[in-house]
């Protein structure tokens, strides 16, 4: 059976088809799901793998590899391996969910961004690298919270006039909306 590292070879200096590329990446899955399944991945069994691989095993299972496999992922060859290694976070572990006795509160901001960073102080956007406060930047500046305020003070003039219906109702909504994203 063909391994991604002799396949990759099999190129040489050419640039594969879409074809040859979809083949090497299914290569490297099965191998890298091949280690993904073992307790403890040793400097043996990444030594054999295709520079992609090694990425991939770097990047998701950096966490079961011994002290020696970790050591030849941050000292690899290829940069992209190396980077992987270095900025590996595990994920941490599922937990489950507590059964929900109350309607759970709207998401803040800040509760957003923490989703979206992943545990990572930084990420790539298309604006650039971010920290959390960024992040929380972004969604505020795409969030209508102006909008919604300035309909809140026009709206909270006409409370306590008997000529308008359901002012306190539809301030109630927009206070519930604003409440947690200020």
């Amino acid at each position: 059976m063909t391994t991604a590292l002799e396949y990759a070879a099999s190129f040489g200096r050419r640039k594969p088809s879409q074809e040859e590329v979809a083949e090497l990446h299914r290569l490297r899955d099965r191998e890298v799901d091949a280690l993904a399944k073992k307790d403890v991945i040793t400097v043996e069994d990444i030594q054999t793998l295709e520079w992609g691989a090694k990425f991939k095993v770097a990047n998701e299972h950096f966490n079961k590899c011994n002290d020696t496999a970790k050591h030849a992922l941050l000292h690899d060859k290829h940069h992209g391996v190396r980077s992987a290694a270095a900025l590996f976070v595990p994920m941490p572990a599922a937990t489950p969910a507590p059964a929900p006795s109350a309607p759970a509160a709207q998401a803040s901001v800040t509760d957003v961004a923490l989703v979206i960073m992943n545990g990572k102080k930084h990420l790539v956007t298309l604006h650039g690298h971010k920290s959390s406060a960024g992040i929380e930047e972004m969604i505020t500046s795409t969030h209508p919270l102006q909008l919604l305020e300035r309909a809140e003070a026009f709206i909270a003039g006409f409370e306590g006039d008997d000529l308008q219906n359901g002012i306190e109702e539809l301030l109630a909504e927009l206070r519930a909306v604003i409440k947690p994203i200020r």
